[in-house]
């Protein structure tokens, strides 16, 4: 019986550690860990995957957006291509929507299209020819005319970014100038002779007031000047407070709300857009007008800025 007992307690030893060697092998032969599958899956993503409620799903490829996302892990979702010449998108993406294309028509902009836009790549504008972009091609918005040199000739052409340079005056006094001197001394003679008149005048009328016969000075009356080459800086001088202010006593109230519906992701180019339509509704008078409605709104600094803006360019 004894001997029954030990041959019954080895076989079982034996059963026992045969069956801790066999879940021993089964674990190191069991699959990786959920984790681990999904990153070996990823792999068969080309453009890499993003996370979306707690699924990886393969990103969309440029100038695609996601129409519908992937059902399970490391799966593609459906993708769907951004409207030629409306939409785009540059980079693989999770994006359920493409940019809109940037447009190179705004008025007064002097902007044209350089390369056309495409679902994967934004419009390239650039400026028209006879104009230029101080702030460089890429980022550029409005570009300005370029300076023209008939009188000296060019020194350096108009390019891309930089405006002209042109010829400084020849040494010498010329026939203008000869002329300005002369006329400037024949005020200075004027000046003296009516200076001494006045006081023989006194000592002959010891009653009459000598400061009261001397007018009040009063400016020069402004004549009308063309304004299309001064938008942009006139336009930043205004500002658009002030510029809703003049439209609005001119009846424009239509034109300001067009002008930001046509506009509405560009606030820097509402104020020369308005200004634009005003100086087309004023005509030929509208540098006058401006500088006076300026000054009727008490905004003295801004009338002179744009004064000497529109009346001393050179």
């Amino acid at each position: 019986m004894v001997a029954l007992r030990r041959i019954s307690m080895a076989f079982s030893l034996t059963l026992l550690l045969f069956f801790c060697f066999a879940n021993v092998s089964v674990l190191r032969a069991s699959p990786e860990p959920e984790v681990r599958r999904i990153r070996v899956r990823r792999q068969g993503c080309q453009d890499g995957v993003y996370e979306h409620e707690g699924r990886f799903c393969c990103l969309c490829a440029a100038g695609q957006k996601v129409q519908e996302h992937c059902p399970s892990n490391a799966t593609r979702g459906k993708c769907e291509y951004c409207e030629p010449g409306a939409t785009y998108n540059t980079e693989p993406n999770s994006k359920e929507s493409c940019e809109l294309c940037t447009s190179c028509d705004h008025t007064n902009a002097n902007l044209e299209v350089d390369a056309p836009c495409t679902t994967s790549r934004d419009t390239t504008c650039k400026c028209k020819e006879g104009h230029f972009c101080p702030s460089g091609t890429r980022t550029c918005k409005i570009c300005q005319p370029c300076k023209t040199c008939d009188l000296y000739g060019v020194k350096e052409p108009c390019s891309a970014t930089s405006d002209a340079v042109c010829n400084e005056k020849p040494e010498g006094l010329k026939g203008g100038q000869i002329a300005g001197i002369l006329i400037g001394v024949l005020l200075l003679a004027g000046l003296a002779a009516s200076i001494v008149f006045r006081k023989r005048i006194k000592k002959v009328l010891p009653c009459w007031s000598y400061s009261a016969s001397i007018p009040a000075p009063v400016r020069e009356p402004l004549l009308p000047v063309d304004m299309e080459p001064h938008l942009a800086d006139v336009a930043d001088i205004v500002g658009w407070n002030d510029m809703v202010a003049i439209a609005t006593a001119s009846e424009m109230s239509r034109a300001i709300e067009n002008v930001k519906l046509s506009n509405p992701h560009n606030a820097e180019l509402w104020t020369m857009e308005l200004l634009s339509q005003w100086v087309e509704k004023k005509g030929r008078n509208a540098s006058v007008e401006l500088v006076e409605a300026l000054e009727r709104r008490s905004k003295l600094a801004k009338a002179q800025k744009v004064t000497e803006k529109l009346y001393n360019t050179f």
